[in-house]
């Protein structure tokens, strides 16, 4: 009776981790659909799939190694050239925190880093030391 208890347990165990790792990727999946974004999957677990159902444009279904999830989000990241051409998918990145992103990456560029501000820390243009 032990070993059926104790299965029981993993079982129900692993059905709520499954569980809490389909609400957490719900937090990403209805934000998306509000603001318009294009959802193809939603899936909890990696691997093979187990089972899956597509309803709308968006497939549901677990994969067979429930240690996480996953929802692909059309236009996160862009698109190669000429790979689509739905109406909803960013064409370029723009929005209040595109430049400071795009400043933290590193570059070639052997220029200096800029501060909040925008201005260099280069200590070229500032104030002269006597």
């Amino acid at each position: 009776m032990t070993a059926l208890y104790y299965t029981l347990g993993v079982l129900i165990f692993a059905v709520a981790i499954m569980a809490s790792i389909g609400l957490h990727e719900f937090g990403h999946l209805i934000p998306a659909k509000k603001f318009g974004g294009k959802v193809t999957q939603w899936f909890v677990g990696f691997g093979p799939t187990v089972w899956s159902k597509k309803i709308g444009e968006t497939e549901y279904g677990v994969k067979a190694i429930p240690l996480g999830g996953y929802v692909k989000i059309v236009g996160m990241l862009p698109p190669a050239k000429g790979e689509t051409d739905d109406s909803r998918v960013r064409k370029s990145n723009t929005g209040m925190f595109t430049q400071l992103i795009s400043d933290a990456r590193p570059s070639g560029s052997t220029s200096a880093p800029r501060t909040a501000t925008g201005c260099s820390t280069s200590g070229r243009g500032g104030r002269r030391s006597s």
